[in-house]
């Protein structure tokens, strides 16, 4: 640690594995006075560490530790960036939207040369964004995160439109997306879950994750995880 910021987060540096010794003692010391480093040696990183007290199991007793090189934090506040890290799953559930549901569960891509794969999973791409973009206009219009609207039934929405109108010619395009922006607010999810679930393993590993079992299925929040910045329960 170099030293800390007001918002609870602090400067370090991620240095090259490969220099130790003596030399990375000199460069610990040379980032401490401003000093500049090469960008084969090390990097000036911000460390973000807190807990989540309110997880079942070992939430409170673990310390998530986040890097990031935003080093300002007029631009990215400590809290705003442990909300952001609890994101990225989020991530991982768009590649399922389009991988699973979208494109259908074991089906491989028709095309057989490189360049006509490439324009394939290009459409797909776009219309995932295309389907997302409807949600977002949705959530806008009665003001909720579009994280809240299911995937699956806006694409059963806009399916059974596009099927239905065949084409979309230039007149018909505004009362279509019309009507399909209002039957997926119509029948968005109410109560969705939020995702974060206790810290556990499938199986058993040298670190000490607990196994996953039957009851942790049931052990998640009523709400978005709250985080508590290490810095304010230091002693």
């Amino acid at each position: 640690m170099l030293r800390w910021l007001p918002d609870g987060s602090y400067l370090s540096m991620a240095f090259n594995p490969k220099i130790r010794g003596r030399r990375r003692a000199d460069l610990i010391e040379l980032s401490a006075s401003n000093g500049n480093i090469g960008p084969h040696e090390g990097h000036l990183i911000r460390v973000v560490e807190y807990d989540i007290p309110d997880r079942p199991g070992n939430g409170p007793g673990e310390v998530v530790c986040v890097m990031t090189s935003i080093l300002d934090p007029i631009e990215a506040t400590a809290e705003e960036l442990a909300a952001a890290y609890h994101e990225r799953w989020e991530r991982e559930g768009i590649i399922d939207e389009m991988k699973t549901h979208q494109r259908g569960p074991a089906r491989v891509l028709r095309s057989k040369s490189p360049d006509m794969v490439r324009q394939e999973i290009w459409a797909f791409l776009l219309a995932h964004y295309g389907i997302r973009s409807l949600m977002c206009r949705a959530a806008d219009e009665i003001g909720e995160d579009p994280d809240r609207l299911s995937f699956m039934r806006s694409l059963r929405v806009i399916r059974r439109h596009v099927t239905a109108q065949r084409t979309f010619p230039p007149e018909h395009r505004t009362k279509a997306w019309t009507e399909t922006l209002h039957e997926i607010i119509e029948r968005r999810t109410r109560g969705r879950r939020h995702r974060t679930n206790p810290r556990v393993v499938k199986r058993a590993r040298h670190n000490s994750y607990a196994v996953k079992r039957t009851h942790h299925h049931g052990e998640r929040h009523h709400g978005p995880a709250t985080t508590r910045l290490y810095s304010t329960y230091l002693t």
